[in-house]
């Protein structure tokens, strides 16, 4: 199964530092961790590639490609998703909505086949098995209350983090 990763492109202020790295050649977000998240809990035998629209460009080579487009997004990225996703209904794919906008204003997105909303290291081993038996619902969501009792560390290697400027890293407290 072939599975394309899409985050969408937040506004572009004036005053911000994407400006900035462009006067040095450096792209202008780290490797948002959502998509790496997202990625290490896909079966390895699922090939996936990532797209940022903050420093790539989605092809439409990438969504002919893909089986299903994998969207993760917040709120501020409403207007990029809107568009990726009319390109993506263009060539009649398939595309499965995660994250803070698609929890939040899931009513906004009734023509997606698929919808993962709450926590997502939850909601996504449900899909997976639930496709691969053929019985995918429409609406996955995860108990707000859950315990977290296993840590999923993102797959940094999707990400080509020489072209980056910085890299986010997460801490945790034991």
């Amino acid at each position: 199964m072939n599975i394309l990763l899409v985050y969408p492109k937040f506004s572009d202020p004036f005053f911000s530092l994407t400006n900035v790295l462009k006067l040095i050649s450096r792209k202008p977000q780290l490797p948002p961790r959502e998509l790496l998240l997202i990625s290490v809990l896909f079966p390895i035998t699922w090939e996936t590639k990532q797209i940022d629209l903050n420093s790539d460009k989605l092809r439409k080579k990438d969504i002919l490609w893909a089986d299903y487009i994998f969207v993760s997004a917040k709120e501020e990225q409403y207007n990029s998703t809107l568009k990726t996703l009319r390109r993506c209904d263009l060539q009649g794919k398939k595309v499965v909505g995660s994250g803070a906008l698609f929890t939040e204003f899931f009513e906004d997105f009734e023509h997606l086949e698929h919808l993962l909303l709450d926590d997502i290291r939850i909601t996504i081993p449900l899909f997976i098995t639930d496709l691969e038996n053929n019985k995918s619902k429409r609406i996955y969501r995860s108990n707000p209350y859950f315990e977290v009792r296993r840590f999923v560390e993102p797959y940094y290697s999707l990400g080509n983090i020489s072209e980056k400027f910085s890299q986010n890293m997460e801490l945790s407290h034991a």
